[in-house]
């Protein structure tokens, strides 16, 4: 039987050594890169979704805060009239008065079907899932 006894070379690694380190080092650090920008990605589509979110609530409790404590509300051409506030849609921007109110606001419908009654409906523009977000509102206004 023989038995083959195999050394160490007393100079160093060798060049195929090297070349499975390296290899498996490139491997682990591309997994780390996927995984943080899979990570980051993720993010920052939260982060806009969560924007959208909070623009058009941000703009319904306004418009429900002065719409309850207002007895006159009204619509001229393009904007409701809440009392001495107006509010209307500007390119995705929705004023109040001459003031931004909120961004990222693409749709913004109101009607009032009857003289005590108000329906307001305020959209975000698509996320990038292509998702708006909506928030809709009928007030009973009381004389």
């Amino acid at each position: 039987m023989i038995i083959k006894v195999f050394h160490r070379s007393k100079r160093g690694i060798a060049i195929m050594e090297l070349i499975i380190y390296a290899s498996l080092i490139l491997v682990v650090l591309s997994l780390g890169y996927s995984i943080y920008r899979f990570g980051i990605q993720s993010y920052i589509n939260n982060v806009s979704s969560i924007e959208n979110q909070s623009n058009v609530r941000i703009a319904i409790e306004h418009i429900t805060y002065h719409i309850r404590r207002s007895n006159s509300v009204y619509i001229k051409e393009n904007s409701l009239i809440v009392g001495d506030e107006s509010y209307s849609l500007s390119d995705n921007v929705l004023m109040n008065k001459n003031n931004q109110l909120a961004t990222g606001i693409c749709e913004f419908v109101f009607d009032k079907p009857s003289p005590s009654l108000v329906y307001v409906r305020i959209s975000s523009i698509p996320d990038n899932k292509q998702q708006k977000f909506t928030l809709e509102a009928y007030f009973h206004i009381m004389n």
